[in-house]
């Protein structure tokens, strides 16, 4: 099984191929005391080297000058600019291959792919479980100086002819790969923060424990707030009132609709009805000084986040609980952000749009004071000689740095609130109108109300 992958370089050309030439990547792990002796630019000069299973080549140009020939491409078709090239990898699975057979392999696709065309340079890297080759493709041709179109049929065929060669070679093949997800809830997911993938899947786990049909189980979705259409080609889940819709079959294998159907099927009608176990609750005694009448409350923006924290789950402080709607469970994961955002309103008694102006406003003005003394003296430590002066300026100019770096970050941070504000309103305004639609209508006369009987 082989996993690939092709992205634009539009950096260096030097740092893509030193990378995939790195000596400690190429090398395997019994020759790592000796990486000093192999030094990738003079390869093909020395043959001894061709022994110590350090996997180079070059396609259509020679590894050590690679670089040159590259530029020399472009510099004859005058296309030096934008994508410089195009950086690709094919990865096996650990044990699938030996560091021979996924270079030979690697050298083929890339004869394939591009050898008709382009440059390239295959590197086979040894350093992790999983062989992995390397590929730096010269973006512009030698032939005709027409540049290489990495689009979606390009991508594609990468991946066939890596199947292709695979089959080839008796090796296992992705036969229905799934898209992966994005490398922002990749990353949140491998911090175990909530992301909507994971508020997905639970979900979709406490309906399946209750349901015995389906029907009972989009019921059961329904009440947790989510939405899901059983019909068509792939099935979809969202948020009620939200526009975005995702279909199942990215949240992973279990979650097909054919693996839904079998899951609530193989239950049986013995499943927890249960979806939700409220915690118990303890009562505690305390008592209190003073008169509670008298205490002044919280209002504006302050009132706003601290409810929303509440509501979000996070408050009380060491109670955590599961959000009171679904709307306000991906907003968990951005919990650092409205952290630092109620730090900055109740450190300075913010609770509206002018005390929030008036407040980003001064911080400007003693911000870029504190960086005009801190150039003025950056100038002067280009000037002096002296090494008790170079000290003393150094001195002065970091503690500089550090009030400006503490004012720059409230800034950023106040630069969010405003907004944060209004889709926090907007949020709480529509789960106040979706609880209304939930209680009985005896319950949904408002406080006040009175009716005449004739």
């Amino acid at each position: 099984m082989a996993a690939t992958k092709i992205w634009a370089i539009k950096g260096s050309l030097r740092s893509l191929v030193d990378y995939v030439e790195n000596p400690e990547k190429t090398m395997a792990a019994s020759d790592a005391e000796m990486q000093g002796l192999f030094n990738v630019l003079d390869y093909a000069a020395n043959s001894d080297k061709t022994e110590q299973k350090l996997f180079v080549s070059g396609v259509n140009c020679l590894p050590e000058i690679a670089i040159r020939q590259m530029i020399i491409t472009k510099q004859q078709f005058s296309k030096t600019d934008k994508i410089l090239a195009f950086h690709a990898y094919q990865s096996f699975r650990p044990g699938e291959v030996s560091p021979q057979q996924c270079h030979e392999i690697g050298v083929k696709l890339a004869r394939e792919m591009w050898g008709e065309r382009f440059q390239v340079v295959v590197a086979t890297h040894l350093d992790r479980a999983h062989l992995h080759n390397h590929f730096a493709v010269n973006s512009v041709s030698f032939r005709d100086g027409g540049k290489y179109n990495s689009c979606k049929a390009a991508t594609q065929r990468l991946r066939d002819v890596s199947d292709g060669l695979c089959r080839e070679y008796g090796l296992s093949v992705i036969e229905k790969p799934g898209k992966s997800p994005s490398r922002m809830i990749y990353l949140a997911e491998k911090r175990g923060e909530p992301t909507r993938y994971n508020i997905y899947r639970q979900a979709i786990d406490r309906a399946i424990e209750g349901a015995v049909t389906k029907t009972q189980f989009e019921s059961l979705l329904r009440k947790q707030g989510f939405e899901m259409k059983l019909s068509g080609k792939y099935w979809t889940i969202r948020i009620i009132d939200d526009k975005r819709a995702t279909r199942i079959y990215h949240l992973g294998e279990n979650y097909t609709g054919a693996a839904i159907t079998k899951r609530i099927l193989d239950g049986g009608l013995n499943k927890r009805r249960v979806i939700y176990e409220k915690p118990k609750q303890t009562m505690r005694k305390c008592k209190l000084q003073g008169n509670l009448l008298s205490v002044r409350k919280i209002t504006g923006w302050r009132a706003l986040y601290f409810y929303y924290l509440y509501r979000m789950g996070v408050l009380p402080k060491n109670r955590q609980r599961p959000p009171s709607h679904p709307i306000l469970w991906e907003d968990v994961r951005q919990l650092r952000r409205y952290s630092a955002q109620i730090r900055l309103l109740c450190r300075n008694r913010i609770d509206t749009s002018a005390q929030l102006e008036v407040f980003v406003s001064t911080t400007q003005i003693r911000m870029d004071e504190l960086i005009r003394q801190r150039t003025h003296i950056q100038n002067k430590l280009r000037r002096a000689k002296e090494p008790e002066d170079v000290e003393n300026l150094k001195t002065q100019k970091s503690v500089l740095t550090e009030h400006i770096s503490p004012m720059r970050r409230d800034l950023a941070v106040a630069a969010e609130i405003e907004g944060r504000v209004a889709r926090m309103k907007e949020k709480l305004t529509m789960i106040r109108e979706a609880e209304l639609q939930m209680r009985p209508k005896e319950q949904t006369k408002q406080k006040g109300s009175r009716i005449y009987v004739r």
